[in-house]
């Protein structure tokens, strides 16, 4: 069984929020998706990358098949044409018997805690030292990004009783120190939704000059 927390708001700086997700707790489908572009751009390409994401996992693709399918959708749905194109980076998972399946692309990134600590989640390929950390992800998008040159990242996790994984936009992970995330995620005391409500709490309290989503999945 997972417990789940979720929270999304727009930010200090920004009157649109172009982070979306999707949370299908009895399929275990779980969707993250931080759209650029702007008003009419971001927040669409967004929205059109978390439903083909979510409909394509309930249909039995791997998340990895459809990151990747999703993004060629979009460059077929939006047609990159001006200066400012419009995309988004994403996370897409299954969770199945305590097995977490997840592949993302772009600035969205996965912590694992096992409640004592975190960490990043790495790839598959970096866990074994096939790709150098984060390596030519991090300036990719859906949308953008031709697929044949989409550097998509995946890994399996086996989630224990009492341990968790964080999904975040890069808005919330850079709003929160080192400290407050451990204080969140690391305290047994705290629901799944009272840990990323106290996340949103501390990047508030700076400038907060990105949208801030978080979705928390922890093995109850």
């Amino acid at each position: 069984m997972l417990e789940i927390g979720q929270i999304s708001h727009a930010g200090r700086k920004r009157l649109l929020n172009e982070d979306t997700y999707d949370l299908d707790a009895g399929a275990g489908v779980v969707v993250l998706v931080d759209g650029m572009g702007g008003p009419d751009a971001g927040d669409v390409a967004a929205a059109f990358v978390r439903d083909h994401l979510r409909k394509a996992l309930q249909q039995g693709d791997s998340p990895a098949d459809a990151l990747r399918n999703a993004g060629q959708a979009l460059r077929i749905q939006r047609p990159q044409q001006s200066a400012s194109p419009s995309g988004a980076s994403a996370i897409a998972a299954r969770y199945s018997n305590g097995i977490l399946e997840l592949a993302w692309v772009g600035t969205c990134t996965a912590l694992f805690s096992d409640g004592r600590q975190y960490r990043r989640i790495l790839s598959d390929a970096e866990s074994k030292g096939l790709m150098k950390n984060g390596a030519g992800n991090a300036i990719q998008a859906l949308g953008v990004t031709a697929t044949d040159k989409l550097c998509i990242s995946e890994a399996h996790i086996t989630l224990k009783r009492g341990e968790s994984v964080l999904f975040c936009t890069d808005g919330m992970l850079e709003a929160c120190s080192g400290p407050e995330l451990e204080t969140s995620l690391c305290d047994s005391r705290l629901s799944a939704q009272e840990s990323v409500e106290i996340l949103l709490m501390h990047a508030l309290r700076g400038e907060a000059v990105n949208n801030l989503t978080a979705l928390l999945l922890r093995r109850a």
